[in-house]
């Protein structure tokens, strides 16, 4: 070896300097990582557990510094700083890793394990693909339907149904059932037993949830209908029978079920038609709240029916708590808007009004005008004069009864929605009231539109347009010209944990979009923006492309132009018979032109 070649060791390490303040802070590192030793007899030492005395436990290697052998304490120092240096080089680069890791894991998107298989049809087969588009089924099958609670019914060359799980696995063969139909998360099945064949009901993990027993089930309006025997009737959602009426041998086996349609925490109300009596029951238990007749019953929303009399006059009637609240024929209209809000709208024959809470069973005020009168979500409005004070009053009026009185406002632009009504101030601009009757703030605002259901509104100030939530906070700021916004069913689909565009928001005609918490998605300017009706998905223009795009994978699809049809699923669209997942992956071409799956 050349001398060249050669490093002293001894003398570059000896020549290096540490400020005194940094190597006693090294030291001081050092003495809790590797702290200094008692002079072994030997370079290791042997760690041993008080509580074991197994003579023949493990032999444990601890390192030390010492192992370097080294003579000189100041190279001792030197080594032991660098080594204390290349540990916390080490422990922030592994940091890094982990973090950045942990940044790339969160930007996966998990597609099997979650999503439902896609329907393709080839000559006029079924089958289904992932959302990347790998074969699950190949089109095989002459009828199909898409995947509920991880399986789909399908029906094979014998017409015959049965069903296949998420990888295409039969899970229930061919020849189980003779039928077999969705009943919301149920399935309605029929099968050849020895009293003949069989209805029944399988749940939503395929158990037999009604024992094979009867002779027909049919489901609409999330309700039950069955014949058994000589008897028809009505099961609830639990497969129990709460309505039944015995026919003769000669009557038709008939029953038809029309149900009120009320808000889901409501108790709903619906007319059952058999053997030409109709009479009124509650849809939960079976109860009857209006006794059997032969003249013929019309649904209304809300539990508002009326009967139709043999002098050709209606006869209204509004159900609560099993009883009838309201009963009458001077009405040539009864409607209730809101059965939290308690007041029903009455149109007399002289098409005067009347306003009736169904707590008091009289008019909230008599005289009002319709006008004056204000429908909402759960709370009624109604404007009237306060003498005492000599100031016009807005009555908030719920369950039949006024709870609280505002003033100081000109008028009701728009009644309760989503948990807040629009006012309108003396100086001509608009505040939101809750429904306890206190307003949102204090601002006023030149224009102002609903809250959505998941609590956001656009509004706009002198400065321009911007986005508050319920709480009265700015989502965007007030500052532009034009904002567009996703709709509620945008939002419901949408994913909660990824950057999906909520709003379109311009200043001087160049839009940019935010995510829902008002943070800029990407720095792009769009020409326009158009929000898919139902899923996170916008058609866009920028910098003469046109496209669709998904904020929640920042990809895009190219297309023609912003006419350009599209349609879109809960984890794919459809561009042209071409199938691409929600990463902008061309999953499927339909070559053969069919009905697209849905």
């Amino acid at each position: 070896m050349d001398d060249k070649d050669f490093i002293d060791v001894s003398d570059d390490v000896e020549t290096l300097s540490f400020d005194d303040e940094i190597s006693d802070e090294i030291d001081a590192m050092l003495s809790q990582i590797m702290p200094e030793e008692k002079k072994p007899s030997s370079n290791y030492e042997i760690l041993k557990d008080e509580k074991v005395t197994n003579k023949n436990s493990l032999d444990v290697y601890v390192p030390s510094i010492k192992d370097f052998n080294i003579k000189s304490e100041r190279t001792h120092k030197i080594v032991k700083k660098v080594m204390i240096y290349s540990i916390i080089f080490i422990l922030f680069t592994f940091e890094f890793f982990i973090n950045k890791a942990g940044t790339e894991l969160n930007n996966l998107r998990i597609y099997a394990t979650n999503n439902n298989p896609i329907m393709i049809v080839q000559n006029n087969k079924y089958g289904f693909i992932d959302d990347k588009g790998n074969t699950l089924v190949n089109p095989k099958y002459s009828y199909a339907t898409n995947y509920v609670n991880g399986y789909a019914i399908i029906k094979d060359a014998t017409n015959l149904p049965l069903i296949i799980d998420k990888t295409g696995k039969e899970i229930v063969k061919t020849g189980t059932y003779f039928t077999l139909y969705r009943a919301g998360s149920d399935i309605i099945a029929s099968k050849s037993t020895s009293d003949g064949l069989k209805y029944g009901i399988l749940d939503s993990n395929l158990n037999v949830k009604l024992k094979f027993t009867y002779d027909l089930i049919s489901y609409q309006d999330d309700t039950y209908t069955f014949v058994k025997d000589n008897v028809v009737g009505i099961l609830n959602n639990d497969g129990k029978e709460i309505y039944s009426y015995k026919l003769s041998d000669t009557d038709d086996k008939v029953i038809n079920v029309t149900v009120s349609s009320v808000d889901k925490k409501r108790t709903s109300y619906g007319v059952v038609k058999v053997n030409g009596s109709s009479v009124i029951i509650n849809m939960t238990t079976g109860k009857v709240a209006k006794t059997p007749t032969l003249n013929n019953i019309t649904v209304l929303d809300n539990n508002v029916f009326y009967e139709e009399k043999e002098n050709g006059k209606k006869e209204y009637y509004y159900i609560e708590n099993d009883n009838i609240i309201v009963d009458s024929i001077s009405y040539v209209n009864l409607s209730m808007n809101s059965i939290e809000a308690g007041v029903l709208k009455g149109i007399n024959n002289d098409f005067t009004y009347e306003f009736i809470s169904t707590a008091t069973k009289e008019q909230v005020s008599k005289k009002l005008s319709n006008e004056d009168a204000y429908f909402g979500e759960n709370v009624f409005i109604y404007k009237t004069y306060d003498y005492k004070k000599n100031k016009v009053s807005f009555n908030l009026v719920r369950n039949g009864k006024v709870f609280k009185t505002i003033y100081d406002i000109k008028g009701i632009k728009q009644p309760f929605k989503n948990g807040f009504a629009i006012v309108e101030y003396d100086d001509n601009k608009y505040g939101y009231l809750n429904e306890e009757g206190n307003f949102l703030n204090d601002v006023h605002y030149i224009e102002a539109k609903s809250f959505d259901s998941y609590g956001d509104a656009v509004a706009k100030m002198d400065t321009g347009y911007g986005v508050i939530n319920k709480n009265g906070n700015e989502v965007l700021k007030f500052k532009y010209s034009k904002i567009k916004e996703a709709n509620e069913n945008y939002k419901k689909n949408s994913y909660s944990d990824k950057n999906t565009a909520y709003y379109a928001a311009s200043i001087d005609n160049y839009y940019s979009i935010y995510d829902k918490k008002g943070k800029k998605i990407n720095s792009n300017n769009y020409l326009d923006v158009i929000f898919n009706d139902s899923y996170p998905v916008l058609k866009v223009s920028s910098n003469g492309n046109t496209y669709i795009y998904i904020a929640e994978s920042d990809s895009k699809i190219n297309i023609d132009d912003l006419n350009t049809n599209y349609k879109a699923y809960k984890n794919y669209i459809v561009i042209n018979n071409n199938y691409y997942n929600y990463d902008g992956k061309l999953i499927y071409v339909n070559k053969s032109r069919s009905t697209e799956g849905s």
